[in-house]
């Protein structure tokens, strides 16, 4: 995984409904609003499945990541941008071993990352054509619900 996991991860901790009610417009609409658990996540046994960059690529504009403990101000394209003013996340981004398949869930029509964004973005920075991928369906994220 990643040496540098913690690197932007400064934000006070929020409730589930803190932090939706605390993301822009940008994020509700396009992502799955159901608070999931991470550990529980990563118990599932999923089949592995290659899914085109092209798929995922229009994520990079949302604004997924923390800046100075403040949520939802850095997107992966920022810090494609700009890897030298974003350096916690892009060490991150290059410190992920891509080994490690993303998390995706099909919502509103197309996949939405739910883990491996840093992942996602360093695919990217190595011209890959598709990243690996364990796709849940909606059963799948209820059983990881977080209540």
């Amino acid at each position: 995984m990643s040496s540098s996991r913690g690197a932007d991860r400064a934000a006070a901790d929020l409730t589930g409904d803190e932090l939706v009610g605390s993301m822009p417009a940008a994020l509700t609409d396009v992502l799955p609003l159901v608070p999931w658990r991470l550990d529980l996540l990563h118990a599932l046994d999923l089949p592995v499945r290659q899914v085109p960059l092209d798929e995922l690529s229009w994520q990079f504009v949302l604004p997924l990541w923390q800046l100075d403990g403040d949520r939802f101000q850095v997107s992966p394209y920022d810090v494609a941008a700009d890897p030298v003013r974003y350096a916690a996340h892009y060490e991150r981004v290059m410190d992920w071993d891509l080994d490690y398949p993303i998390h995706l869930v099909e919502y509103r029509g197309r996949l939405v990352v739910l883990d491996g964004n840093h992942r996602l973005l360093k695919a990217s920075f190595l011209r890959r054509r598709w990243v690996e991928a364990h796709v849940l369906t909606e059963a799948d994220l209820e059983s990881i619900r977080r209540w």
